[in-house]
């Protein structure tokens, strides 16, 4: 009997798929709209690979970097002619008001034949989208909406095992050193919110 690995490779299951469905989940989550979330989960997941193969985007260190890039091309704005900003990142639309790549829609129906299909020969797509959503409920809003730290934090650390744990019936939980850095990273956040002396003083 094959392991869950060389069943993800006979299905031509992988790192597209993970991407694909845990970017519509989180759009899903963020905006409440699924047939939207299907295209931009379709969407990333292509630019992504793209961006992987053709090495454009490591020219740039940050997500500061690819705004100031934008605004050169179009003064006072965060992107280029021709496309919008969502959730934090320059996506264009097409004519039919889905999200595209090089004049080509991305279509729920597009997201079902790669990425739905695919997934279903190995489990019930249904289990596969409720654990994406039971994992990104894990981490706070501010990371979902930060495409940086997405991918850093909530991509990265499964994207290759995500299916296998599935596979294997384990909940999906985020790594221990993500939840440290988390956690570090909230508690930071509560002591910037909370007054210094001088702030107190000044403010009576």
């Amino acid at each position: 009997m094959p392991t869950p690995e060389e069943l993800l490779r006979l299905k031509g299951v992988g790192r597209f798929q993970v991407m694909a469905l845990l970017q519509a989940a989180r759009y899903y989550l963020l905006t409440g709209d699924l047939e939207r979330a299907k295209s931009w989960g379709l969407n990333r997941a292509i630019f992504y690979a793209w961006a992987k193969y053709y090495g454009r985007y490591r020219r740039y260190t940050s997500l500061k970097e690819l705004i100031e890039k934008a605004k050169r091309h179009r003064p006072g704005t965060r992107c280029p002619e021709g496309m919008e900003e969502v959730l934090g990142e320059c996506v264009q639309r097409g004519p039919h008001g889905w999200f595209s790549i090089g004049g080509e829609e991305q279509t729920p129906r597009d997201f079902d034949r790669q990425v739905v299909y695919k997934v279903s020969r190995l489990l019930p797509w249904g289990r596969a989208w409720e654990a994406a959503l039971e994992y990104l409920k894990m981490f706070p809003e501010t990371v979902l909406r930060d495409p940086q730290r997405f991918y850093k934090l909530v991509y990265e650390p499964v994207r290759d095992t995500f299916f296998v744990q599935l596979l294997k019936g384990e909940k999906l939980r985020p790594p221990c050193h993500v939840l440290e850095k988390l956690g570090a990273k909230k508690e930071m956040e509560k002591k910037e919110r909370q007054p210094t002396l001088d702030n107190f003083m000044h403010n009576q």
